[in-house]
């Protein structure tokens, strides 16, 4: 493996977050409810997602005798995932209430939360290109960021109905298993179906995963509902403030992640 391929892969991350920023900045009316345990949670949940890449992606490369598709860490991927996803239709409904309160008409919420949901489609594509030029084998097809992007879209009728959402998002959750059992062209694997040979880095298709995400819009509504706490809770311990940094930055940490540790790891592999 030579070098100019992580040389660009490493100035593609550079590159995703200064337009990250330029993106976010641009944003009219911007508003954000922010309540510290969900921070905390994400930034809980980031943590754990990088963990398991850096595992997943040394054992990819060969660079690591760890199973990581089985046992302990094949669970403590579906936990991360779970809470990460849960988490991200929570925040859904935290956003939308925060526009309502900024005044956005209910035409303005849908179409910047459907935005919301293209842009992190778009980041997902990207990190597709990115790992399906770097790597010999395998990309990330349809990953969490994927997933989140489609699933904000598709959650947006749902955002004020969190019985209907909740319901809908346990048929997802047990159409899943189901739909992981049929093999399908490549076209359809963003919803589950995919071709027996298929292999993805990260792998989080619509069924059942946009369950979980609608489960975590259902939580958002009972918890938060209107954008208020219903109930009272203690501010969250000191040392946690790094993780709640965390959670409080998760896109531009993500999008940066995968580039890096493939960066490092590959430039390793290179020089060892």
């Amino acid at each position: 493996m030579s070098g100019d391929p992580i040389d660009a892969m490493l100035a593609c991350g550079r590159a995703m977050l200064v337009s990250f920023r330029e993106s976010r900045s641009r944003i009219p009316g911007r508003v954000v409810l922010r309540f510290p345990e969900v921070d905390l949670a994400r930034g809980i949940a980031l943590l754990m997602m990088l963990v398991y890449h850096l595992l997943f992606t040394a054992r990819y490369l060969g660079m690591l005798e760890v199973e990581v598709l089985t046992g302990f860490w094949r669970w403590f991927a579906y936990a991360t995932a779970v809470l990460f996803v849960l988490i991200a239709g929570l925040s859904l409904t935290l956003s939308e209430s925060a526009r309502r309160r900024g005044g956005a008409s209910p035409r303005e919420v849908t179409f910047r939360i459907a935005r919301r949901g293209v842009e992190l489609v778009g980041w997902g594509l990207l990190i597709t290109v990115v790992t399906g030029v770097v790597l010999e084998r395998g990309a990330v097809i349809f990953g969490i960021l994927h997933l989140i992007g489609v699933g904000t879209v598709l959650a947006i009728p749902f955002l004020r109905h969190p019985v209907i959402a909740s319901m809908v998002g346990i048929a997802c959750i047990l159409l899943g298993p189901v739909v992981s059992t049929i093999p399908g062209p490549m076209w359809l694997a963003w919803l589950g179906f995919h071709p027996v040979d298929f292999i993805s880095l990260d792998y989080v298709p619509v069924l059942p995963w946009f369950g979980v995400l609608l489960l975590g819009v259902g939580l958002g509504r009972l918890v938060y509902p209107g954008g208020d706490r219903r109930f009272p809770i203690a501010p969250p311990p000191d040392w946690s403030r790094p993780l709640t940094w965390i959670g409080r930055h998760t896109l531009a940490i993500y999008l940066l992640h995968e580039p890096v540790i493939l960066g490092v790891l590959l430039t390793w592999q290179h020089l060892t």
